[in-house]
């Protein structure tokens, strides 16, 4: 696979390079580069072309808003390579090349309209220009929030509005009541947000700058993260899960973990790690469904790889609701070799396959939301990318 040709250094680099990890805030205090006007920027689809990031400049609100409630997650993905050494990889000695390989002039590598700062920053609309903050955002990984149209009004009302402090909102969380806290919940999805406790959406999310899904790039050198396995990557310096303990990183979303006693972080990780593989396979196939080469050191090599690896992993799991994808690897030829031959039906036929499997993805995590059931022989690496934050040090 393509990451094997790296050097140590360079799956390093990979791990920040391409933003997008799981639940975030970032620093504010990071570089601003020059605005532009909405006329002057790509639209909007030609940069999800590029890189099939979906969120919308013109509903990012900014981490400031975050912060008020989020200091410490604010601290801790400050502290992380997202937060910092993403935006510092764009002036890598590396990354004229990558540009240039993408027609962008040097000296426009950190510009709102550079496909670059989509995935190494945070593009945002402000007073009517397109500008960009170097890093990841929280709505980098949980979607723009909108404004009082969107998610940022929504997830943190409890029944009476945000207008109250921390605590006196974490004591309305606990008075929540069911009916309230389900519609909350689908209130927020319905208005973009990627919530900490959708696992499957989340790790999406990553994917989308992880696999670095533009030919050009990878033809030039540009690392991808062939390693990038869910529970992994977001059990390392991207936890922040600090909401009801301002002390302690827990494994696992707190509020997540106070909704029942039968919730644990291990169930939790069985199932990132099911969802993170689901996850790869559907959104390798939809770009392999568009690749114009599978040649050594090609994006189609990179995803062929991916997709023979994820569905080796996930057909010998005992696992039930998986036991479609067997079928699906055999109707859509998804074996490694079938995989790397071009032909006039790839669009159609590996488009269909990624549909396929994100249905079977959906069933697996409705029927296992919490992963409290899942078997004993799902094992999970307990290596992490990264060391985790902990308030002090």
């Amino acid at each position: 696979m393509q990451s094997r040709r790296f050097s140590q250094s360079w799956r390093l680099i990979s791990f920040a390079a391409c933003c997008f990890a799981v639940l975030a805030s970032v620093s504010f205090s990071l570089l601003f580069a020059r605005p532009v006007s909405l006329a002057e920027s790509p639209t909007r689809n030609q940069q999800q072309n590029l890189a099939g990031q979906l969120i919308d400049p013109a509903k990012v609100i900014g981490r400031d808003n975050c912060k008020t409630c989020h200091d410490q997650e604010h601290a801790a993905w400050e502290a992380s390579s997202h937060g910092s050494r993403a935006w510092q990889l764009l002036e890598h000695a590396k990354a004229p090349d990558f540009a240039a390989a993408l027609g962008i002039a040097p000296d426009q590598i950190t510009s709102p309209n550079s496909v670059c700062t989509q995935c190494h920053g945070t593009q945002m609309v402000s007073q009517g220009r397109l500008t960009v903050v170097g890093g990841n955002s929280c709505e980098s990984c949980h979607g723009a929030a909108g404004g009082d149209s969107g998610w940022y009004r929504i997830h943190g009302d409890y029944g009476n509005g945000m207008d109250s402090s921390l605590n006196e909102l974490l004591a309305q969380r606990i008075a929540e009541s069911n009916q309230h806290r389900e519609q909350r919940m689908a209130d927020c999805q319905a208005a973009g947000m990627n919530r900490a406790g959708d696992v499957l959406a989340v790790a999406k999310n990553c994917l989308t700058c992880h696999i670095v899904p533009i030919e050009e790039l990878l033809a030039a050198g540009h690392p991808t993260s062939s390693g990038f396995e869910f529970v992994r990557w977001s059990q390392g310096e991207v936890r922040h899960n600090f909401l009801l303990n301002r002390n302690e990183n827990n494994e696992a979303p707190s509020l997540w973990l106070a909704q029942s006693n039968d919730r644990t972080a291990a169930g939790r990780d069985k199932l990132m790690f099911v969802a993170g593989k689901l996850a790869d396979l559907e959104l390798s196939l939809r770009i392999r469904a568009q690749v114009t080469s599978t040649e050594r050191g090609s994006l189609g090599r990179e995803v062929a790889d991916r997709i023979d690896d994820a569905v080796s992993t996930l057909t010998e799991l005992d696992v039930p609701e998986l036991s479609g994808l067997a079928e699906v690897a055999q109707n859509y030829q998804l074996a490694r070799r079938a995989l790397r031959e071009l032909t006039a039906d790839d669009a159609n036929k590996y488009s269909a396959a990624a549909d396929s499997v994100g249905k079977i993805a959906a069933a697996f995590v409705a029927t296992h939301p919490h992963g409290d059931n899942l078997p004993d022989s799902i094992r999970i690496s307990p290596r992490v990318m990264g060391k985790v934050y902990q308030p002090g040090n």
